[in-house]
């Protein structure tokens, strides 16, 4: 099974690929950031989703995508122009491609004994959990949703 997370900021969207194995441990396939063009918003979304379209059509059996959270505070511009663009993310997913949405604290309740954040500084846990290609630590959080996307 070959899935895709994904970590949608205002400016990019930060794309791992995995495959699952038997042992629960994910081998990963890429690590790629897909950056906002400069200039207007509205035509650099219509670029962004032929990029989406485009790298989700090489076959993908599942989405796992980083929620969205309501904050208690108002939403600041970053996270208005985030929104937009999971948007453009969601719209780009193939019909027929099953796309899961993890919250962040959601995960920190269900998944192992430690918060997201801890898991995310913890060298020895991405080196058992991972093989295959090489990826950034910028891109362990995207990495991270194909570890608890996992039935």
């Amino acid at each position: 099974m070959t899935v895709i997370s994904a970590v949608v900021a205002s400016e990019r969207i930060v794309l791992t690929e995995g495959s699952y194995n038997a042992d629960g441990t994910v081998t990963m396939i890429k690590d790629e950031t897909f950056d906002l063009g400069k200039g207007d918003r509205q035509l650099a979304y219509v670029t962004m989703h032929k990029r989406l379209v485009d790298r989700f059509s090489q076959g993908i059996d599942l989405v796992v995508l980083k929620a969205s959270v309501g904050g208690q505070y108002a939403a600041k511009t970053a996270i208005l122009h985030s929104a937009e663009l999971r948007g453009v993310f969601l719209s780009a997913v193939p019909k027929g491609v099953l796309v899961k949405q993890l919250q962040k604290n959601t995960i920190s309740r269900t998944f192992g004994s430690r918060k997201v954040d801890d898991y995310l500084k913890d060298d020895a846990f991405f080196d058992e959990n991972f093989g295959g290609k090489e990826f950034r630590k910028g891109s362990r959080e995207a990495a991270f949703l194909l570890l608890a996307a996992r039935d």
